[in-house]
C-alpha cells in the first residue's frame, strides 16, 4: 500500500499540465500560480526537480508586460488568462522561495543565469509595490498592506537575495536584502504590545472569534519566523484559546488551512500536528471534504508528514 506521502506526491504530479502549469486540483479548471508556488516546495523536497523547473519556466514565460502574473483557467485544453490575480506581491515572493528550494536541490546556477533578467524584472515589480514603511501593497489596484502577504514578501525577498548572490549579481542581491529588511521592520511595526496582536492590514486588528482572515493572519509571523519567541507564544495561546479544535478542522471553514499545522509545529505543539495530519487524511484525502483539498494543502501535508517522520497518519 502506498504511503500517504507517495499518494500525495502522485496527487500533485497528476495536477501538472503538459505546458508545465498546475491546476488547483485534478478536476479543477483554475490555475493559480501563488498556490502552486506553495505546493511545489514539497515536490522539490521529494526530488522532483524537473517537474518544478518546467513549472517555473511556465511561470516566467507568463509574466505580463506590467511585470506581474495573472491566474489562468482551462477552456478545454487551452489556458486562458483571467486578467486578474489575488495579489501581485505574494505571487512573485513565493516564486522566489520555491526557486531557492529548487536551487538547493539541483545546484543549477546556469539555468538561473539564463533567467536572470526575468528574475530581476520580478524583483523590480515587487519593489514598485513596496512603500516607505517597507510594506507592500497587495496590488497596484488594491492598495492594502496585508500581514499575510508581507510575511511572504519579507522571506521571499531574502530568498531572492540568495538567488542573485548564487549567480554573482551582488547589486541585485543587496537590493533584495535591503528590501527584505525594510519589510521586516514594517511587519514589526504592525505588532501592538497592548493588543498582543499584529494588525491584519493597515491598522486593523483581529477579532478573535473570526477564523479568516482574523485568526489565521496571526499565524503567519510565526510560520515565517518573524515573531519574537514571546510574541509567538502569546499569539499561539490566543489562537488555540479562540479555536481549540482547529486541528480537527472545527473552524467554520470547509477548507483545511494546513498552514496552521506548520504554525503548531513551529511552536512545538506536536499533538496538534499529529491530530491535524490524521484528521486531514480521514476527512479530506479519503473523506467527504475531498473537493476542498487543493494543491497547496497537499503540499503542506507532505511537508508536515516529512517533519513528523511520516509516522503520524
Amino acid at each position: 500500500m502506498k504511503s500517504l506521502i507517495e499518494n500525495q506526491k502522485a496527487y500533485l504530479l497528476g495536477c501538472q499540465l503538459s505546458s508545465g502549469a498546475f491546476r488547483l486540483a485534478p478536476r479543477r479548471v483554475q490555475i493559480n500560480p501563488y498556490f502552486t508556488n506553495l505546493a511545489l516546495i514539497s515536490l522539490v523536497r521529494l526530488g522532483e526537480g524537473e517537474a518544478v523547473r518546467k513549472y517555473v519556466d511556465w511561470y516566467l514565460d507568463h509574466v505580463n508586460e506590467r511585470g506581474y502574473i495573472n491566474d489562468y483557467r482551462l477552456d478545454g485544453e487551452r489556458e486562458v488568462d483571467t486578467g486578474d490575480a489575488d495579489s501581485e506581491d505574494s505571487y512573485h515572493a513565493t516564486l522566489f522561495s520555491l526557486l531557492v528550494e529548487w536551487l538547493r536541490l539541483t545546484g543549477d546556477t546556469d539555468w538561473l543565469r539564463q533567467r536572470r533578467d526575468e528574475l530581476a524584472k520580478m524583483l523590480q515589480a515587487v519593489g514598485r509595490l513596496q512603500q516607505k514603511d517597507g510594506l507592500t501593497w497587495a496590488k497596484h489596484s488594491y492598495r492594502v498592506k496585508y500581514l499575510m502577504d508581507n510575511c511572504e514578501v519579507a522571506v521571499g525577498l531574502e530568498d531572492a537575495a540568495t538567488l542573485f548572490a548564487a549567480i554573482g549579481d551582488d547589486a541585485l542581491a543587496q537590493e533584495a536584502q535591503y528590501r527584505a529588511e525594510a519589510c521586516r521592520r514594517g511587519i514589526a511595526a504592525m505588532y501592538s504590545p497592548a493588543r498582543a496582536a499584529y494588525a491584519m492590514y493597515d491598522r486593523k486588528y483581529p477579532g478573535w472569534r473570526k477564523w479568516y482572515p482574523d485568526v489565521t493572519s496571526q499565524a503567519f509571523p510565526i510560520v515565517y519566523g518573524l515573531a519574537s519567541p514571546d510574541a509567538a507564544s502569546g499569539l499561539y495561546e490566543r489562537i488555540t484559546a479562540a479555536f481549540p479544535h482547529y486541528d480537527i478542522f472545527q473552524t467554520g471553514d470547509l477548507y483545511p488551512w494546513m498552514i496552521m499545522g506548520e504554525c503548531a509545529r513551529r511552536v512545538g505543539d506536536v499533538r496538534r500536528v499529529e491530530r491535524m495530519l490524521q484528521t486531514a487524511a480521514e476527512l479530506y484525502i479519503r473523506g467527504p471534504r475531498h473537493p476542498y483539498w487543493l494543491i497547496h494543502e497537499s503540499g503542506r501535508f507532505i511537508e508536515l508528514m516529512q517533519a513528523a517522520g511520516a509516522s503520524a497518519a
